[in-house]
């Protein structure tokens, strides 16, 4: 079932600055999608925009089946779980229970108690509900942020740049965090390590959509990673490295999967190799005896 759907969206400034040009993208259930670009592509307005919380725009938005409008905004948010960039802008409750709980006392939705819990446990928090949200670490306000969206139970989740500002350690549980929830997502983000990991396929956007495809499809694009200044994952540097100096690469790997499944491969290439070399040169002494 198709979740979300733009057709020719379009969206600018008060002063002028275009932000979105004719964006026609679809998001189906159970997939999880990033949306690459660099600073200033559009991604944070694309989200708001889907969110209702962006209006007037040109073009149309749909969610799950439901044409997004002024008077369809409120009842449409409902489907919709936005995580800020900044949790600061998410949490202002004196407790992490009382944050997390705030969402659907608001929709006066039923089982308030057991949403608060099922959002706790589903990010790891329980141990944090009676925390002062402003005194967490910038990861477990994250944390705490997306418990309070869960407790919602939206259709789909809508992520703006999650990753960014954690230590490496907060980073990569975060991203174990998501890959692992079953969970529509939209992913707005410049890391694509994280992306890499995370989703089932990309939308490049600077302004409008550059390219669409898996990570792999993207970072192999090297004209689409110059134009909109996209860095390749440590992983796939490594291996371009190693293509460079005679190891031939099939394949790009973008997560640790397939660089497991690629080194594999480079590993029994050379094995061959060196066998090859070997018989010939046994071959060749015999021959001189």
């Amino acid at each position: 079932m198709r979740v979300l759907e733009t057709t020719k969206l379009s969206f600018a400034y008060d002063d002028g600055t275009t932000a979105l040009r004719d964006l026609t993208m679809t998001l189906d259930d159970g997939e999880k999608v990033a949306i690459l670009g660099p600073n200033g592509a559009g991604k944070s307005t694309l989200l708001h925009l889907l969110s209702g919380f962006r209006m007037p725009f040109d073009g149309t938005v749909a969610v799950c089946g439901r044409k997004l409008e002024q008077q369809s905004a409120d009842d449409i948010r409902r489907d919709l779980g936005l995580l800020f960039q900044d949790p600061d802008d998410q949490l202002f409750m004196p407790t992490v229970e009382e944050d997390v709980a705030f969402g659907p006392r608001t929709l006066k939705l039923d089982d308030i108690e057991g949403r608060v819990l099922r959002g706790l446990r589903s990010t790891g928090i329980e141990h944090l509900a009676k925390r002062r949200p402003h005194r967490l670490s910038h990861g477990m306000k994250k944390r705490a942020a997306i418990a309070g969206i869960l407790a919602m139970d939206p259709r789909v989740l809508l992520l703006d740049e999650p990753t960014s500002g954690l230590d490496p350690k907060s980073r990569s549980e975060l991203v174990r965090l998501l890959k692992s929830m079953d969970r529509t997502m939209l992913i707005a983000t410049h890391d694509l390590e994280a992306a890499a990991e995370i989703v089932d396929r990309a939308i490049v956007l600077n302004v409008g959509v550059v390219k669409e495809g898996t990570i792999r499809d993207i970072v192999t694009d090297s004209k689409v990673m110059e134009e909109v200044g996209l860095e390749l994952p440590a992983i796939s540097r490594l291996f371009k490295e190693l293509d460079s100096m005679g190891y031939p690469v099939e394949a790009l790997p973008v997560s640790m999967d397939q660089a497991v499944a690629e080194l594999t491969k480079v590993i029994d290439r050379v094995g061959r190799q060196a066998r090859s070399r070997g018989v010939t040169k046994t071959a060749g002494q015999k021959k001189k005896t």
